[in-house]
């Protein structure tokens, strides 16, 4: 029974915001940021993030040297992952790995 209204005690904290969390953030890399479609992306994630509590890190990725190096200046700045459309696809082994390395998830 002390399990039971334990864990129901400590759901409702989470639920209510009784609990302080960390400060969720998340990377949107983008390979044109100047194009109207990467900024619209942009707009929405940000909404999202302040709806449902993260932090929107976007940066601009025109090429594989920025891209690897923004990887890593996310995992530095606390991302706990990032969503990438990458400037050429043959950067995805290396986007995956470099994500790896640095314990961030990764969406394209």
């Amino acid at each position: 029974m002390f399990k039971k209204t334990l864990g129901a005690v400590a759901l409702a904290m989470v639920f209510s915001g009784f609990v302080s969390a960390e400060e969720v953030k998340i990377g949107f890399l983008v390979k044109q940021a100047e194009e109207p479609w990467f900024q619209t992306e942009w707009a929405f994630a940000e909404k999202a993030g302040k709806e449902h509590g993260f932090t929107v890190i976007k940066i601009a990725v025109p090429d594989g040297e920025k891209t690897l190096s923004a990887i890593d200046s996310l995992a530095a700045n606390g991302a706990k992952g990032f969503v990438i459309c990458p400037p050429d696809v043959s950067l995805g082994p290396a986007i995956v790995a470099k994500a790896k390395v640095n314990g961030l998830k990764v969406m394209a």
